[in-house]
This record gives structure tokens, C-alpha cells and sequence, in this order.
């Protein structure tokens, strides 16, 4: 194929990239990723698509740089994190590992577009300081759109129809293996409502490709969360919206119904949560909110719900890589 068609080819494929998994995207996002490379903005999705388009044909957005954005936003937030142990696995033998695996293709690939029915493995990094393997599954679909509704008499029979309209849907879930060498836990990170079973096919499915790699031998050990929980609700760092401590045969919960502010603002409550013996209550949940004003470095305030015997943090929002790492960073400090 000549070099001007390849190159339209191209960007008509990555024009449909950006329909079907950009705009999927929030509109904060959208805006970070104009912004950044300086391209127009405007005020809608319909904005973002035609302005996005626009710098497609132009050169000034490509493939590479929606990858790095991607990378950054897409499957971060909105998500719930089990956290593991490490694998004793040497740092030096992954590459090898992986590369003797049945995806050794998938090593360096940034990003798939792909919508894959059931979850699947899509993409492997691997760098000095982590390791990240993400699998997708994609969902499309028709929602009802009851504004777009229009009639119209027929010229030909001279009777009336109606048209009931459905806007075309994408959605993408992503799962993620994420290990940064240099912390004592690794993370895997689902993208998927926790209904039924649903987290346990998922683990299933996740674990059994890492052992196949041979990035665990057996079942990666969880590390429980109640001792931060407990910690992060006698702290001033977040706010603390609620707390449950369990023991053997109950619960005591000590909950803020402010609209702002938490346990902390409330005399009786903070007085009533130091007065508790935290070595009689063996499990703790949390509600906590990180603000921006007390995170420096967080892109937005982050809700965040968190479940100590099952090594479980649940993020409310969809949010920024790093923002992910510095809540977990927060919680781990107070293990």
C-alpha cells in the first residue's frame, strides 16, 4: 500500500479508536488530553470527538500519545484493589518468564482497542521498576435516548411512524497485575461490580495466566488492611466517614452524617472512637475521603471504602494513575 494511503489508513483506524475508547473516557480526562497537546477543547463530547479528528488528520495527535494517555486514565479509579503479597520471584528472571509464555507478543504493547467479549489478556509492560499485565473485556450496547425520538409522515403510504431512538453504547473493563518493585505488595486491580462470584472467576482467571507466566507458584497470599483502617480513622490525613471494627459475635459502627467533615468534627464521635480498645476488635472497614487539599498531587479528591479482612480497597472514582498509587501509598504507610 502506498505510503498516503497507509498513512489515511492509519488514521481512520485510530479515528475509530478514539470513538469507540476515548470518548468512554470522562470528560476531565478528555479535556487533560486536549489541553496537553494544545489542541481546541470546546464544551461536549461532540467538541471532543470533532476536535479530536481534526488533529488526527493534522499530525498533531497520534497513536503514541492517546496511548500514554490512555495508560494513565483508563482502568485507574472506579475500581476495587486486592492487595498481595509480592512474588519471590528474582526481578532479573520476569523478562525471561514472560517472554516463554504463550503472550510473549502482548510484552511492550501500550494498549489494546479491542472489545473482547470475555476478559482476556491484552497488554504486558514491563519496566525497570514494575511490571503491569491488564486484561479487557469490552461491552456495547444500545441505550434508550428518548430526546432524539422524531415522526414522520410517509410521502408513499400517507400513514405517520414513529422512531423510538437508541444511542450506540461502549464500555471497556479492565483488570490489572500491578507490581512496582519497590513496594512490599502487589496489586491486582478489577474494574468489574463485585455481584455473585464475578471477583472470584476474575481472580481465578488472573491467577491462573500469572502462574502460567510462572509470576506465582502458588496462590499469591493477601495482606489484611484492619490494622491501617484502624490506624487511618485516629489520623487526621482524610476524612473519615464512617468506621465498622467486628469482633467475634458483633459490630460497632461510628458514623458522621455530615455533608462535609467526619468523625473527626464531631466531639462525641472522635471522644467515643478513642475510647475504643482496638485490640478487642479483629476486623475494620472504613469509609475515607482523600482531599485535594490535604494530598498534594492528587488530580481530584478521592472517595475511597476500604475492607480489612478481605484486603480490599474499593476507589469511587474514576481518577488518575497516580492518584491510585498515592491512596494505596496512604493506607500501606499505616499497615
Amino acid at each position: 500500500m502506498p505510503g498516503g494511503e497507509k498513512g489515511a489508513a492509519e488514521k481512520r483506524d485510530l479515528k475509530e479508536a478514539v470513538r469507540t475508547i476515548v470518548l468512554t473516557q470522562g470528560n476531565a480526562f478528555i479535556k487533560e488530553l486536549l489541553r496537553k497537546h494544545k489542541i481546541q477543547i470546546g464544551t461536549n463530547k461532540a467538541d471532543f470527538s470533532k476536535n479530536l479528528h481534526a488533529a488526527i488528520d493534522e499530525g498533531t495527535l497520534t497513536r503514541p500519545m492517546i496511548e500514554e494517555w490512555l495508560s494513565e486514565v483508563e482502568g485507574w479509579g472506579n475500581q476495587h484493589i486486592y492487595l498481595f503479597e509480592p512474588p519471590k520471584l528474582a526481578i532479573g528472571e520476569i523478562k525471561d518468564k514472560l517472554v516463554g509464555s504463550n503472550f510473549a507478543e502482548l510484552i511492550g504493547t501500550a494498549v489494546s482497542y479491542a472489545f473482547p467479549e470475555q476478559l482476556e489478556l491484552s497488554a504486558i509492560a514491563l519496566a525497570a521498576d514494575h511490571l503491569s499485565i491488564a486484561w479487557h473485556k469490552g461491552t456495547g450496547g444500545w441505550e434508550r435516548t428518548p430526546s432524539k425520538d422524531f415522526q414522520r409522515a410517509d410521502d408513499d403510504d400517507g400513514e405517520v411512524y414513529k422512531y423510538n431512538a437508541y444511542r450506540e453504547r461502549f464500555d471497556r473493563a479492565v483488570v490489572r497485575f500491578a507490581w512496582r518493585f519497590a513496594d512490599a505488595y502487589c496489586a491486582i486491580m478489577i474494574q468489574v461490580p463485585i455481584e455473585g462470584d464475578s471477583h472470584r472467576d476474575v481472580h481465578a482467571l488472573i491467577l491462573n495466566d500469572l502462574k502460567h507466566i510462572g509470576i506465582f507458584e502458588n496462590d499469591p497470599i493477601r495482606i489484611p488492611l484492619s490494622e491501617a483502617f484502624k490506624a487511618m480513622t485516629l489520623k487526621h490525613d482524610t476524612v473519615v466517614q464512617s468506621t465498622r471494627m467486628m469482633t467475634d459475635g458483633g459490630h460497632l459502627d461510628v458514623v458522621s452524617t455530615l455533608s462535609e467533615g467526619g468523625i473527626a468534627d464531631v466531639r462525641a464521635l472522635r471522644e467515643a472512637r478513642r475510647g475504643v480498645d482496638d485490640k478487642s476488635f479483629a476486623g475494620t472497614d472504613g469509609m475515607f475521603h482523600f482531599l485535594q487539599d490535604q494530598h498534594a498531587g492528587l488530580s481530584r479528591s478521592v472517595k475511597v471504602q476500604g475492607y480489612g479482612l478481605e484486603s480490599r480497597v474499593r476507589v469511587w472514582v474514576q481518577c488518575k494513575r497516580e492518584d491510585v498509587y498515592q491512596v494505596l501509598d496512604v493506607i500501606w504507610a499505616n499497615t
